[in-house]
């Protein structure tokens, strides 16, 4: 069973960023999961929440009182140089790519659109990334790689890569949804992880991924059950 270090180093001080994926790969960890979204301006950026200030902090003290305010999806690239994460950039996604593939790192890509219109947009944001990439590490990320998302349109671009479909309780109709995308693989919140759940999906030849396993004795029980892989904030497990 593979281990997958959730936003890199775990939600906290250094999630989504270059710095946290440091710590990943410090901790012995081969597979990192992070988080894209679109700036206003269509870049693909690293980061997780949909508004600034839980994570990535004006550097400005003054502007830090609306940070809660200010969407990230109405800020520009640019823009983003005034915040940092416990002091660290945010970095983008070719940035993200260019560090997993240095150090031989697997990622899972999770896709965070914000709204249904930029759904598709943040896909093909993220398939244009990838293709400036040589053949060679392009057909590495295609083989090697797992892209996911809550929003199934944002991976309609991506059909043909390895894609995940996320869900938090596994839905009557989720096989449905993963045959129209040709999704391998269904990730699923530990709490929905239970074993009817789990023989649905293994029946279709899927694989099963679980987020986010904090515990050892709850890790073994998933790969008693056939998991293949799990996301954790622990660096240590």
């Amino acid at each position: 069973m593979r281990l997958w270090a959730h936003r890199g180093s775990g939600k906290g001080e250094l999630e989504n960023t270059l710095k946290g994926f440091e710590i990943a790969l410090n901790s012995g960890f081969d597979a990192i999961e992070f988080d894209v979204m679109l700036t206003c301006d269509g870049m693909p950026m690293i980061h997780h929440d949909w508004v600034m200030g839980r994570c990535a902090r004006s550097i400005d003290p003054a502007m830090a009182a609306t940070d809660s305010l200010t969407r990230f999806d109405s800020l520009r690239a640019r823009d983003l140089r005034h915040y940092a994460v416990q002091g660290e950039p945010i970095p983008s996604l070719s940035q993200t790519i260019e560090f997993c593939l240095k150090h031989g790192m697997q990622a899972n890509v999770e896709l965070k659109a914000t709204n249904p219109r930029n759904a598709i947009a943040l896909g093909r944001a993220v398939r244009a990334a990838v293709e400036a990439f040589p053949l060679d590490q392009q057909e590495h990320m295609r083989s090697n790689w797992v892209f996911s998302s809550f929003y199934h349109a944002s991976l309609l671009p991506l059909q043909g890569f390895d894609l995940a479909l996320l869900y938090e309780q596994l839905p009557d109709n989720w096989v449905l949804h993963a045959d129209a995308l040709g999704a391998t693989a269904i990730h699923l919140h530990w709490s929905g992880a239970e074993p009817t759940a789990l023989r649905r999906i293994h029946t279709t030849g899927r694989v099963v991924r679980v987020y986010t396993v904090n515990d050892a004795e709850q890790a073994k029980t998933l790969q008693a059950l056939g998991v293949k892989g799990i996301f954790t904030d622990r660096m240590t497990l």
